[in-house]
């Protein structure tokens, strides 16, 4: 089983032919309202892919978190961990997309915020343990200490200010510009030897187009390329990466493997629009038709 500790978001994406410049005005040309938050993405794209999941979470008692728990059932995720903050709204983000896929985020954390060590009380088990930092991080220190499987930690946002919790975690997974901010150098080489003394097991970065960058504390070093798509939305790749990451580990395969399938999964998923992951038959048949390439 995979147990994801994490946030719950409603989200407002907004499709523009530019993303707007401090004091500008554009006209959005599109409007979305969906589902999102690292932590619910990472459950239910793994859900999606044939894993059994739980999902430790936390929504505000209005129609947005009972939407979200519907919703979770929906992809047969396991919501008895879930928490319902009384008083609070639900978490939201506000995504802007431009016409080539980029985009910019701002997260309002809600009843993300709320979600307590307390709430952690007997709810930590599974095979393998995806945490993000849209809750707090003492929340999150608390779940890498006491899970005894293995434990990916996706540092977004990576205003991480408690660093032993690196140490705690098997894997971290940060995207270019978190890897930046966690290491505060751009000499990719030092960075990475920073955080390889830090983690247990493995550095992986993912690098959109490019692939990912794996790194391990035994030396290993190897760049794995992702497939080349059509982009129309990068928005929750990195979600779809740790969570295909997560379940080709739990299915037993080493990790350099499991890098490569996440790569393409992350691939496909920005074909479309949205943050959710595609669903195992979309998988199987994207994986045949790029073999058959």
């Amino acid at each position: 089983m995979i147990a994801v500790v994490g946030s719950y978001n409603v989200d407002v994406i907004l499709r523009v032919s530019k993303i707007p410049e401090i004091g500008e005005t554009v006209i959005a040309d599109e409007v979305y309202i969906t589902h999102g938050g690292k932590g619910s993405n990472q459950a239910v794209s793994a859900s999606r892919l044939g894993s059994h999941v739980k999902i430790i979470a936390a929504v505000g008692d209005d129609k947005h978190g009972t939407n979200a728990i519907e919703f979770w059932k929906s992809e047969n995720i396991d919501v008895s961990k879930v928490k319902i903050k009384n008083g609070i709204n639900t978490g939201a983000a506000y995504i802007f997309v431009d016409k080539k896929g980029r985009n910019i985020i701002v997260v309002n954390r809600g009843a993300n915020y709320y979600l307590s060590e307390d709430d952690l009380n007997n709810s930590l088990e599974g095979d393998i343990l995806l945490m993000q930092l849209e809750i707090r991080e003492s929340v999150v220190k608390k779940a890498a200490k006491e899970f005894n499987g293995i434990k990916i930690l996706n540092p977004a946002p990576a205003n991480l200010k408690d660093t032993e919790i690196l140490s705690l975690v098997d894997i971290i997974t940060p995207n270019e510009i978190e890897f930046k901010e966690l290491v505060n150098t751009d000499d990719f080489e030092y960075g990475l030897n920073v955080l390889l003394k830090k983690v247990k097991k493995a550095v992986i970065v993912t690098l959109g187009e490019r692939g990912a960058l794996l790194a391990t504390r035994d030396g290993k070093k190897v760049l794995i390329p992702s497939p080349k798509v059509n982009v129309i939305d990068e928005t929750g790749a990195g979600d779809v990466f740790n969570a295909a990451l997560s379940v080709y580990l739990e299915k037993g395969f080493d990790l350099e493997t499991a890098v490569e399938y996440a790569n393409k999964v992350a691939a496909l998923s920005v074909t479309k629009i949205g943050a959710l992951g595609p669903k195992l038959d979309e998988v199987r048949k994207f994986l045949e038709e790029i073999d058959n390439e």
